[in-house]
């Protein structure tokens, strides 16, 4: 690969450390061209891996695959290059909060998440990854991608009213220069389909089991399968039925609560065949929902229940350039710090984070017994490949509090649900959240 040296790199003024891992690190910087000016996250590797044959390869590799992707609902990775501190990648800088945040924020109000809110989450979530499940090669190839790492935490809402899916790092696609070795997973352990915990081979529905667990997440306001014990986790995905929806959201419709279980079925045959189909599900049951409530302004709505945080994510921004940042590994950011953490950078971060209970990126597993883009962003920038990025940090939440109180006035209105392939609900401790 050709890289752009210093010219490039110097042209991004850094102004602070968003966060670090293991691996690598992602800062705020700012570029300037005469009048021009216009903040972006910029990932590197750690001193200790920047001249690391392998960490080069899967770093420029997770580059050149999210590279390909270009949609207002994924976010975007705008140059790669190299200089004297190593190998970087510049990403779209996004305003906004993880989804995590958005459910922890309503469990510390012992409220629900907006259903329309909610609803528009999945519907952008599900058309970005489509968008990626559908990428192809500049030879016209299918790629095959699947992101394998979806999650609370890599789907990223925007001030702006945008979901954006971020952090290719461990994605799946045909034509990838690294492997992942046999006997490893790579992911977040509580969001993975049962096929990927097998070592199954896997395709786009493995993805949509991840985004049927954010779903059921942002809507029940708790986590699904939570690791309370060892690989507790990951044996209620292998062996325990799907949950269903309606016994913990009286205002979930009948549709909203089929969608969800099939999204959850254990054999990926009982899945939706796309994440198109979701969003098309999920498109029907919003209007329905907006046709009888009013439109909720994602944006506004996020402005308001964030101010503090979108006043300090602007604050960082104002600040002036430093010389330079401290470099080398450092421990995670405390869930304090990762409050005030957003921008793609933000699931950089984790993906680049074991997390020893949800991330395992080295851990093998025996499983026997176990800010909006439509287009490419308006600036003078060598679009190139990204990164991807998780949060182990920015999955503690708030403590147990008494749920919410819900009425259940719809519930004689459902339809039954089904029992015979796993209709049992979840029974976990509720606001709960690694």
């Amino acid at each position: 690969m050709r890289w752009l040296r210093s010219r490039r790199a110097s042209a991004y003024e850094p102004l602070s450390e968003i966060a670090s891992g293991g691996v690598g690190r992602v800062e705020l910087v700012r570029r300037r061209e005469g009048s021009f000016e216009r903040l972006y996250a910029r990932k590197r590797l750690h001193d200790a891996h920047r001249d690391d044959a392998e960490f080069r390869t899967m770093f420029f590799d997770e580059a050149r695959i999210a590279g390909l992707v270009r949609h207002a609902n994924v976010v975007s990775v705008l140059d790669v290059g190299e200089d004297d501190e190593g190998p970087y990648l510049v990403m779209e800088y996004v305003e906004g909060v993880p989804a995590s945040a958005i459910v922890q924020h309503a469990i510390a109000r012992r409220a629900e998440v907006p259903l329309q809110l909610a609803l528009r989450i999945g519907i952008e979530a599900a058309r970005g990854l489509h968008a990626a499940h559908e990428l192809t090669a500049p030879s016209g190839e299918p790629l095959a991608l699947v992101h394998r790492d979806v999650s609370p935490q890599n789907i990223l809402v925007g001030f702006d009213g945008v979901t954006r899916v971020t952090d290719f790092g461990v994605a799946k696609a045909f034509g990838r220069t690294t492997r992942t070795a046999t006997g490893v997973l790579k992911g977040k352990l509580g969001y993975m389909a049962p096929e990927q915990l097998r070592f199954e081979e896997v395709d786009r529905r493995a993805d949509l089991f991840s985004l049927g667990i954010v779903l059921y997440e942002l809507l029940a306001g708790r986590r699904l399968y939570r690791n309370v014990d060892g690989h507790d986790g990951v044996r209620r995905i292998l062996h325990e039925p799907p949950p269903d929806l309606g016994e913990v959201r009286a205002d979930a419709a009948p549709e909203l609560v089929e969608l969800v279980f099939s999204m959850l079925a254990k054999d990926p045959a009982h899945r939706p065949r796309t994440a198109l189909e979701v969003s098309r599900v999920l498109d029907d049951v919003l209007a329905d929902v907006v046709g009888s409530e009013g439109r909720l302004d994602v944006g506004e709505h996020l402005r308001e229940a964030f101010a503090g945080e979108l006043q300090r994510q602007r604050e960082r921004s104002r600040a002036p350039a430093r010389a330079a940042l401290s470099r080398g590994p450092r421990a995670a950011l405390t869930a304090s710090v990762v409050a005030g953490v957003i921008a793609a950078a933000i699931s950089v971060w984790a993906s680049l984070t074991p997390d020893d209970e949800q991330r395992a990126e080295t851990t093998p597993i025996v499983p026997a017994a176990a800010a909006p883009v439509a287009a490419p962003a308006p600036v003078p920038v060598i679009e190139a490949a990204p990164p991807a990025v998780h949060d182990s940090a920015q999955a503690d939440v708030a403590e147990e509090a008494p749920a919410a109180p819900t009425t259940r006035s719809r519930r004689a209105a459902r339809t039954p649900r089904r029992t015979a392939s796993g209709a049992g609900s979840s029974k976990i401790p509720m606001w709960e959240w690694e």
